[in-house]
């Protein structure tokens, strides 16, 4: 939606001769025959995707004159995060808006962050990136809102946290002392 609205300042011009689909809520077929809805473009077959064509329409020279300001607005507001909230309508998120989403993933048991990192982005509602996701992961841990072991300057791989406070097993307790 941020691009349609980036587009719409650009291609005034060409009013009339611009087409939009609305992919969202649209139901499509996958490899297997089954109905799903998709989260990405990638998702649809070619194949599904020519016959979502028909659906497309003009959009509107009312839309041409209208829309563009909400680029302007979108860019006034420097947002970090953006979600869609139905429709055209995007609303700006604070930085800390998958924090949540994090903490929710982790124990009081140590793990691999790049474990931590998969659960959240398999399970969370309205997506994001992994590295946003690992960049909120490691501010959490400067914020002391995390534990961690090992060096967060290296490999996604060679860290593990857990949540602050939480009893630690045996096993673990070796693992620090031999570090």
């Amino acid at each position: 939606m941020c691009g349609y609205y980036w587009f719409m300042q650009h291609f005034k011009e060409y009013q009339g001769r611009v087409f939009v689909i609305y992919l969202n809520n649209l139901p499509f077929i996958n490899e297997k025959g089954q109905l799903f809805y998709p989260s990405w473009i990638h998702e649809i077959r070619p194949k599904e995707l020519l016959k979502a064509k028909r659906l497309a329409r003009p959009i509107a020279m009312s839309e041409f004159e209208v829309d563009p300001d909400e680029w302007k607005k979108l860019c006034a507001e420097n947002s970090v995060v953006r979600t869609l909230e139905g429709g055209k309508k995007i609303v700006g998120k604070d930085e800390t808006f998958y924090d949540a989403e994090l903490l929710k993933n982790l124990t009081g048991e140590w793990q691999r962050a790049t474990r931590v990192l998969m659960n959240t982005l398999h399970r969370m509602k309205i997506k994001t990136g992994d590295v946003f996701l690992m960049w909120r992961m490691k501010e959490l841990i400067s914020q002391g809102r995390i534990e961690v072991l090992g060096d967060v300057s290296k490999s996604w791989k060679e860290f593990d946290v857990k949540l602050p406070g939480a009893p630690q097993s045996e096993e673990k307790k070796s693992e620090e002392a031999a570090i």
